[in-house]
């Protein structure tokens, strides 16, 4: 073996510990990164994978009713591949099982239908039989334990009919199944129902016509124009406009989970991978400070810059291979994690997760080229060091001798105070690449527990301060008279109110945006908050729009915007933005309930309702709501909540779990590396002060009294850039619906500063065990 190879399995062994630690380093940050990646790959692909095997729609239009007679006029629409016509109906399941409605979405099919093609996860395809066949959704189907087989009721324009499953099925366009009426995702109380054309089209009264078509395209670029061409045919059918698959909600909320998912790749892991080369960088450059002697003697030897460069360079190597390959292992395990969580939210025929070839050459970029850049940086000094002048010991920093400091020295300070300052003061670079390191420390350890902040303003404001209702009802047509007083007759039933909501397409200018409007006065149940969590005010004559339109489309107060109403049974009309809403789930538009009833020149009636009930009649309450006839859906808070707690802010708080831990990790590795270079670097100088008589508990005290004043200079700092990365990840994952704000609660700030704390107190035992270790001799040998 040559000498150098032999120099560098010594330095191996001798750094060990520094070599693990940094190692655990890269491995934290290359392990989010490629996993991250990875799981924005896997997903990405077998979302076009479903959408190409399943033939998923290019375009939308949906109509009240349309004969069938139009769809020869739109077969002629140059550009169109195939196309389908549909029945789309709501309705209300009832289950023996469950006492509280659930509401169901009703789709037609044919046995030779082509675009948004069923994948059939068991059973089979429906039969003409005398009970309806029906294929189930599989996220209802599980959340309800329904197998092939099994009968249930459903009640579909005020007829009750009993349905029998055929099959579970999943589907292109419900791949994300969420209610219209609901924010969150709720399995129990949604489910989508495939039914056979020709019995949905006697249930629904829409013999010979549609409500729905669907569509694919030969060339995406002409998508706009054949748009147009749908408007302008089927216009007079009431439609709101052909829309494209990204108005879809499914595929809004797979775009949206896509785009975070690649967003956070690249922050979280850059944090965890600059800090790890950070330490990398201080530690080499700190190494060849020490071995200035033995560089000084190989060059004297006749070694010239290069070799003993080279040197320097694979211990680096070898530390980022040291990373690269457990980071990549435990990429995979958190992928595979990864991959359990999507199965629960979306549905793919099949998702698989796997590391990429482009994710590992990311990681292995990421990790060696800043790396090898900080490696080069500090072998520069290899280059320069001139064997006469290195065989000298370094000449220690004037900068104590200047200054303030020399003149409060050493009257107003302990021997061992004074000696921990001098050693900061007289390598300020050092010691700011220090308060650097712990900051970002810090500032991982914020970003890695503000989510749990988050979710929980958002339950407050969603789930309290804002929805204060127990029920929502929704009716299938708009009630005149007092509809509210035939509610508060339900026994348990102790406060209603009512609320008009309107589907329509807000235009302004160029923008034109599909919606719905709520008319409502002075509710005590739905609280229109600002941030700050105060009621939001607005004009009667003007609109209040979610805070999204000021964002997006820069509309301002004042600006008219034109409303068009989705169902065509009023033309449009005018109105001016009166204030901005600051809502954290979807988009809406608010209007006072009386200046809508003028605008769309209606008698005052209402098609939701907002109930308060005594919660010991609410079994009663939900079974006569499942028999109201015009009852549409029913929507539960209490539920609604459960199933946001299980699935939404289970996996958050498991994520941010996650982050904390490799974060802690961090903080360790930052600060067991920090003592480790101060013990190797001043051991002459401990060995010297034992000779002298101080006791070992007192050498330990100025170190790490040195080390708890650097903690202190970095916590500050450390929260700064705390609440930037969080501002940055919150904004980097802020959809159309979901807006998550920057929440940073003084407990996130107090977690991360005893975690630093718990940190500091967990190197003591290793520290002052390392300062019994010193050898005397060899340290002032060494010296020598």
């Amino acid at each position: 073996m040559k000498p150098l190879n032999q120099k560098l399995l010594r330095d191996m062994i001798s750094l060990k510990f520094q070599i693990l630690s940094m190692a655990v380093l890269m491995a934290c940050g290359t392990a989010i990164l490629i996993a991250s990646w990875s799981a924005y790959n896997s997903l990405f692909r077998a979302k076009e994978d479903y959408y190409k095997s399943h033939n998923f729609a290019d375009i939308f239009i949906d109509v009240i009713r349309a004969p069938y007679s139009t769809l020869d006029k739109i077969h002629n629409i140059a550009g169109i591949e195939s196309l389908e016509s549909r029945i789309i109906m709501d309705g209300v399941i009832d289950l023996k099982d469950q006492t509280e409605p659930a509401l169901a979405r009703i789709v037609s099919i044919t046995p030779d239908m082509r675009i948004n093609l069923l994948h059939l996860r068991s059973g089979r395809w429906p039969e003409a039989n005398p009970v309806h066949e029906v294929l189930v959704h599989e996220s209802f189907a599980n959340a309800h334990h329904l197998k092939p087989g099994d009968i249930f009721s459903v009640t579909i324009k005020s007829q009750k009919r009993r349905v029998q499953v055929a099959g579970i099925a999943i589907s292109p366009e419900y791949i994300y199944a969420l209610s219209a009426f609901a924010p969150f995702p709720d399995d129990k109380h949604f489910g989508i129902i495939w039914m056979l054309e020709n019995e949905l089209q006697d249930i629904s009264g829409l013999e010979g016509a549609f409500n729905n078509i669907v569509l694919t395209v030969d060339d995406p670029s002409s998508i706009p124009q054949i748009k147009t061409s749908l408007d302008h045919i089927l216009n007079s059918f009431g439609t709101v406009g052909a829309y494209g698959r990204e108005s879809v909600v499914s595929h809004i909320f797979i775009q949206d989970e896509i785009r975070q998912q690649k967003s956070m790749s690249y922050v979280v892991p850059a944090v965890f991978i600059l800090v790890a080369i950070f330490i990398l960088q201080t530690v080499l450059h700190r190494l060849i400070h020490m071995h200035r002697a033995q560089i000084a003697t190989l060059k004297s030897l006749g070694y010239r810059s290069w070799p003993i460069s080279l040197h320097y360079l694979k211990l680096v190597t070898v530390i980022l291979i040291l990373g690269l390959i457990p980071g990549s292992l435990i990429a995979n395990a958190i992928g595979q994690w990864y991959a359990v969580l999507y199965r629960q939210f979306y549905r793919f025929p099949a998702i698989h997760f796997q590391i990429s070839d482009w994710s590992l050459f990311i990681g292995f970029a990421a990790t060696f080229l800043p790396g090898w850049l900080v490696a080069f940086i500090s072998l520069r000094s290899i280059f320069k060091l001139q064997p006469a002048e290195a065989m000298r010991p370094a000449l220690a920093s004037d900068v104590f001798s200047h200054g303030t400091f020399t003149n409060i020295k050493p009257s107003r300070m302990s021997t061992r105070a004074t000696m921990s300052l001098r050693n900061i003061i007289s390598r300020p670079l050092r010691a700011s690449f220090s308060v650097i390191g712990l900051s970002a420390a810090t500032a991982i350890l914020i970003n890695g527990s503000f989510w749990s902040d988050v979710v929980n303003y958002v339950v407050d404001i969603q789930f309290r301060e804002a929805n204060r209702e127990d029920i929502e009802v929704r009716f299938l047509h708009p009630r005149k008279g007092d509809v509210a007083a035939e509610l508060r007759r339900l026994p348990g039933v102790q406060l209603v109110e009512t609320a008009r909501v309107v589907g329509i397409n807000l235009i302004l200018r160029n923008i034109k945006k599909s919606t719905v409007v709520i008319g409502t006065d002075n509710s005590r149940m739905r609280q229109i908050l600002n941030s700050q969590k105060e009621l939001t005010s607005w004009t009667d004559s003007t609109l209040l729009v979610s805070r999204y339109f000021e964002k997006e489309f820069k509309m301002r107060v004042g600006d008219e915007v034109t409303i068009e109403l989705s169902d065509k049974s009023h033309g449009p009309f005018k109105a001016h933005i009166g204030a901005f809403a600051d809502d954290l789930v979807g988009v809406s538009v608010y209007a006072h309930k009386s200046q809508l009833h003028r605008w769309l020149n209606e008698q005052p009636c209402s098609d939701t309702a907002y109930l308060k009930i005594d919660p010991s009649q609410s079994q009663k309450i939900y079974l006569a709501l499942k028999q109201a006839p015009e009852v549409l859906a029913v929507q539960v808070k209490r539920l609604l909540f459960e199933s946001f707690n299980k699935v939404l802010s289970k996996m958050i708080k498991t994520f941010t779990m996650m982050l904390f831990a490799f974060a802690l990790t961090i903080t360790i590795a930052v600060l067991f590396n920090l003592s480790r270079i101060s013990l190797s670097e001043r051991a002459w100088e401990f060995a010297s002060l034992k000779i002298i008589g101080f006791h070992e508990r007192e050498i330990f005290n100025i170190l790490y009294s040195e080390m708890g004043l650097l903690l202190i200079l970095a916590i500050l700092p450390g929260f700064a850039l705390g609440y930037f990365l969080s501002f940055l990840s919150t904004h980097l994952i802020h959809s159309e619906t979901l807006s998550f704000p920057l929440i940073v609660n003084p407990e996130t700030y107090a977690l991360a500063a005893l975690s630093l704390i718990a940190s500091y107190i967990l190197i003591a035992r290793f520290l002052l065990r390392s300062i019994k270790k010193i050898n005397m001799t060899e340290a002032l040998k060494a010296r020598e």
